[in-house]
């Protein structure tokens, strides 16, 4: 493919490629939140527990992480529209396969397949701007691929809360319609790339890899039940000791798939920083808000939704502006900076007005942080494709998921443990202060657990007593929280900066050729 063909395709498709592909990645985003709010029901139909309940819910999460970047790398062997192709299908057929589950085990096994189909979904489109987006329109191209993806998450989730209603099974059921209709756009829409030839699978290292991931995030997910346990600490030790074998294999193997000297580069890691912005801040500022909503402020689910508006409209509007400033000229310095800026703002803004009794006291602190974290979001996705080498642009575009996993999961997993634990110390300290007896303050503990996880009102006087006390507590462990987020981001927004103070470096040239590289590009 010449020069001249590939700046012709990208002329040709972009007006239509770019939103196409956002949608695809919200699908990905979309299918996560539509199996939180089936679950209710699959469980209940299933006879599932408590404890696999929870793998359950993470299944899905933990088939992307593990085969994301495999997926990316078959992109680049087999050729990025076939694979992309294949995962609407693979995803299509997962979901049907959970929408037919007879049996708990059958309902593992689809939402595993529409994980693996779901992760190939996301890594391949967005490594396929690189393909269709000239260099130097590819952060106005992330602005709107950006936007398009938070709208039809936006859009997919509704849709398929709302056929929850009916019944959990015809839920999942609107992503094969959506991936069918998407199948048959991809040929007419998105071109052709170029296999990447010749080089090794390192299945050693893509085991290493997989293992490693699935074993650390595993235990993140566990870490809301206990700091201690040995199902907490086995496999999050696990995970590190495959992950550091992994990072030593790739770098002393010469058919290593993923370039491991990339961790040596300050604008590869800035980009990382960019990525703990976005997903970090994201996923505490939408799951802690929501919680103090429901368990303070008394909101229930569909007020919820409408109070989260400020949050999701403030980040369209962002990705969109981010995008046509860095087209005129914006470095993603400056980008991520403004973004890590805003948000560590406003997580000061929900700290300081946590108590507020309307929306309008905590639309402050929404605005900018959905605002913030949608701005790093662009600088972090145009370096890291940026800096993607043309022979490992698959593996390496892919491992934004891989990141965004890790740094969604911290994010969830540590601010629920810092808010569970100085809400039950609050509560501890304060039924200690009106006299209770130490054996019956575990009772109140119990009470508040058992009214948080099922809404169970206590029965007893100690534990209303309690109820009490932890509405208080909960309110300043949020506070809190929100405080030390706010330091962890603004340390990172400087880090990021010190990073890229000597330059953005050159964009990586796109795999435009059949032929394997020469044997000097390869070693």
């Amino acid at each position: 493919m010449t020069t001249a063909t590939t700046a012709s395709n990208v002329k040709k498709v972009s007006a239509f490629a770019v939103p196409l592909l956002g949608i695809f990645c919200a699908i990905q985003g979309a299918a996560p939140n539509v199996a939180s709010t089936m679950l209710v029901g699959a469980s209940k139909s299933l006879g599932m527990t408590g404890s696999t309940q929870a793998l359950a819910a993470s299944m899905q999460t933990l088939a992307i992480a593990a085969t994301v970047i495999t997926t990316g790398l078959m992109a680049d062997r087999l050729g990025r529209r076939n694979v992309l192709m294949g995962a609407l299908i693979v995803g299509g057929v997962g979901t049907i396969v959970v929408s037919i589950a007879a049996a708990t085990w059958m309902y593992f096994l689809g939402m595993a397949i529409v994980g693996i189909g779901m992760g190939a979904l996301y890594g391949s489109s967005f490594a396929y701007l690189k393909a269709v987006v000239a260099p130097d329109k590819l952060a106005a191209a992330l602005g709107v691929f950006t936007a398009v993806i938070m709208v039809a998450t936006l859009i997919l989730t509704f849709v398929g809360g709302a056929l929850t209603s009916i019944n959990w099974r015809v839920a999942f059921l609107i992503f094969p319609v959506v991936n069918l209709i998407g199948f048959l756009l991809v040929p007419l829409i998105l071109p052709k790339q170029p296999r990447v030839k010749g080089g090794s699978l390192d299945i050693l290292g893509q085991l290493l890899l997989a293992i490693g991931v699935v074993s650390f995030l595993y235990g993140i997910s566990q870490l809301a039940k206990s700091l201690t346990a040995p199902g907490t600490l086995i496999p999050i030790a696990l995970g590190v000791v495959l992950l550091i074998a992994f990072a030593i294999w790739e770098s002393k193997y010469s058919g290593h798939f993923f370039p491991m000297e990339l961790f040596r580069s300050p604008v590869f890691l800035a980009a990382i920083c960019f990525g703990f912005l976005y997903n970090f801040g994201n996923s505490i500022a939408f799951l802690q808000v929501t919680n103090l909503w429901q368990y303070v402020n008394g909101l229930k689910t569909s007020e919820v939704s409408v109070w989260q508006l400020p949050l999701m409209v403030a980040g369209i509007v962002a990705g969109l502006l981010t995008g046509r400033m860095m087209a005129k000229g914006m470095s993603n310095r400056m980008a991520g900076f403004i973004g890590g800026a805003m948000a560590t703002v406003g997580f000061v803004f929900l700290a300081l007005l946590h108590s507020s009794k309307g929306l309008l006291g905590f639309v402050p602190g929404l605005v900018l942080i959905g605002a913030g974290v949608v701005v790093a979001s662009v600088p972090y996705g145009n370096l890291i494709l940026r800096e993607a080498p043309a022979k490992f642009l698959g593996p390496v575009s892919s491992s934004r998921t891989t990141f965004g996993q890790f740094f969604y999961s911290l994010g969830f997993a540590l601010s629920t443990v810092m808010i569970d634990k100085m809400t039950d110390g609050g509560i501890v300290k304060r039924l200690t202060e009106a006299g209770v007896q130490p054996n019956q303050i575990s009772t109140g503990l119990d009470a508040v657990n058992a009214y948080a996880s099922s809404g169970t009102a206590p029965s007893t006087s100690v534990g209303q007593q309690a109820l009490t006390d932890a509405v208080a507590s909960y309110g300043g462990a949020f506070r809190n929280t929100m405080l030390i987020v706010a330091v962890a981001l603004a340390l990172m927004t400087v880090l990021s900066s010190f990073l890229l103070r000597k330059g953005e470096g050159e964009p990586q040239p796109v795999h435009n050729h059949e032929n394997p590289p020469p044997a000097d590009a390869a070693a």
